[in-house]
């Protein structure tokens, strides 16, 4: 597993260990207690023992030195490999340099002590004796200093939401892209990709997850553009930082994304921008407020007068995910664990995208709505009927938000579970009394762990890819009756990318060719992501493998997989000119 590791962090926990460590058995020696004096050992190597100053500050600087090495290494290589709390992983990682010190550093030290050409080896150099108070020192040392690294290295991805500021980028160079034909945008099916943008809170809204930071997106903004334009990609998925950019009621901080979005317009691809990607801004707090929608629509109204150019959005992603992680899952945001609060976080979630919905229109009367959702599935394991009821239930659940925002009857059942749980009938029909955008694209996203059997505890597991895309997506196209987009999926074994890639193209086509309008795919995402192997839930650092290139930008085998598939259909028969898409954009 490759990871991200916070160099800066590193060093500052390896230095802060060893001062630690110095301070400690310093004391221990000014109480006149014997001990392991690991900075005389060291500095006395360069300096007579009659100088300490000299050998004082060489020592304490070689110290130093060590721990941050220590430090790096337990950074790549130890830090959260098991669930420990912090301080309890650095001290089982000082067990390895303590062992290392005891019968390899300690030996080595005498023997250069002697200040001898020659020495011959017998047990007595080799391995020499060391008092009880020694190496009591010696492990204590250690046990302090892996205290203190653990201690301080935490979280090496992400930032206290509370000192969130300017979004930190490189400024726009020369483009090696020409300028895009503007006439020939938007008419043919659309090959998309993402920047995975996610930004949630975790710890109880105490630490900020940012997956363009911790993928250098916004330091290689344009990197990723003229990777995705060399791919083949014709429009883009694309999530605005709302939490840096929207600052308070009608201040906004627009440097960063005024810059990304002209490269945009200029040279493609053409974004499909995302305006609410799983987080708020801490000012707002989470999705159980319900001044949400209002917020949120004055930040779309303002985004549309800014970007009068931008015709595709989806004002909030996955409403589902996003209220179920925050408030049933107990994993972002609120991070609470009950019926009502996963009710009312859905409720919000949908007058927030109603409400951006029509702030956008009342800008630009012709904007097209992808709303992405992810394609849910339960299935039952047994007869049994309360098991059954639970596969019901959750089945129904799926769909509650987009229901909401498409005016589709929701359920008697599903209106007593809302009723029971604090949602009115009135505020259903008082939301749902809106006229639905014609030009809206249903965006279905699939991964393997969307498929869930309903075990015989009622608990659900990951079943796999059992009946697939193209059956899940039937269902929702067979409910709403509108354009579809397939918006998300990738795989995290990198190897079984292509694979998986042509098995998701193969749904798509089939689903077209069975009288669905598709409009679109998407490989998701460009760049690989951090974290989202245990969903963001906790500020780790792994590298997920999924992108159609790694983290360095260079392109993977699913990349090179995705380009050959673009050039293959983008100039055939209903991919050059998408008829579907057509039909939209006439409506």
């Amino acid at each position: 597993m490759i990871r991200i590791v916070s160099l800066p962090k590193a060093a500052v926990a390896g230095v802060c260990g060893a001062l630690a460590w110095t301070a400690v058995l310093g004391g221990l020696q000014f109480l006149g207690l014997p001990s392991f004096d690991i900075v005389k050992e060291l500095g006395t190597l360069a300096f007579a023992p009659d100088e300490p100053l000299r050998w004082g500050a060489v020592g304490l600087a070689a110290h130093a030195f060590v721990g941050i090495c220590w430090a790096l290494v337990y950074a790549y290589f130890f830090w959260s490999r098991v669930t420990w709390p912090p301080a309890l992983q650095g001290l089982a990682f000082s067990i390895v340099p303590a062992i290392l010190a005891l019968f390899i550093v300690n030996p080595q030290f005498a023997l250069m002590h002697l200040h001898r050409d020659a020495v011959p080896l017998t047990w007595e150099t080799v391995l020499p004796s060391i008092s009880l108070a020694q190496l009591g020192g010696l492990l204590l040392g250690h046990v302090i200093y892996g205290l203190a690294v653990g201690a301080i290295y935490t979280r090496p991805v992400g930032y206290g939401a509370e000192r969130e500021g300017s979004v930190p980028h490189l400024p726009r160079r020369a483009a090696n892209k020409p300028p895009r034909d503007r006439r020939q945008a938007g008419r043919g099916f659309m090959f998309a990709t993402g920047i995975e943008c996610s930004y949630p809170t975790i710890e109880h809204g105490r630490w900020r997850r940012d997956e363009m930071a911790a993928t250098r997106h916004y330091a290689r903004w344009q990197d990723d553009f003229e990777l995705a334009l060399d791919i083949g990609i014709t429009h883009i998925r694309y999530g605005t930082p709302l939490h840096l950019i929207f600052k308070g009621p009608g201040s906004y901080d627009w440097g960063f994304i005024d810059e990304a979005l002209a490269y945009l317009h200029d040279h493609g691809p053409e974004p499909i921008v995302d305006l609410c990607h799983f987080g708020v801004p801490t000012w707002l707090g989470d999705f159980q407020n319900p001044e949400i929608a209002n917020a949120l629509a004055e930040y779309a109204a303002a985004f549309a007068a800014r970007f009068p150019w931008v015709r595709f959005y989806t004002p909030v992603n996955e409403m589902y995910v996003c209220a179920r992680m925050s408030a049933l899952d107990g994993t972002w945001n609120e991070q609470r664990r009950d019926e009502r609060a996963f009710a009312a976080a859905a409720f919000n979630l949908a007058q927030a995208s109603i409400a951006m919905t029509g702030a956008i229109l009342a800008v630009r009367a012709d904007a097209i709505f992808v709303n992405s959702e992810s394609s849910e599935f339960c299935q039952a394991c047994c007869p049994d009927p309360e098991i059954q009821r639970i596969a019901r239930f959750e089945n129904e659940r799926r769909f509650l938000p987009l229901d909401l925002i498409y005016g589709h009857p929701i359920s008697d059942g599903m209106r007593m579970h809302l009723r029971d749980h604090g949602i009115a009938d009135a505020d259903i029909a008082g939301v749902m009394a809106h006229n639905v955008p014609i030009r809206s694209i249903i965006g279905v996203d699939y991964y393997e762990w969307n498929e869930r059997l309903i075990d015989s505890d009622g608990h659900p597991r990951a079943l796999g890819e059992l009946f697939g895309w193209y059956v899940i997506a039937s269902q929702y196209y067979d409910r709403y009756q509108r354009p579809m987009m397939h918006t998300e999926t990738n795989r995290m074994d990198a190897s079984d990318g292509p694979r998986w890639l042509w098995r998701q193209w193969h749904n798509v086509q089939l689903l077209r060719s069975a009288g669905v309008p598709l409009v679109g795919f998407t490989w998701y995402s460009l760049t690989d992501q951090v974290d989202w192997d245990i969903g963001l839930s906790r500020a780790v650092g792994n590298v997920d493998p999924v992108g159609l290139a790694d983290l360095n930008r260079d392109i993977r085998a699913v990349g090179l997989t995705y380009r050959r598939l673009i050039e293959m259909h983008q100039d055939q028969p209903g991919y050059r000119d998408c008829p579907a898409l057509a039909r939209l954009l006439a409506s």
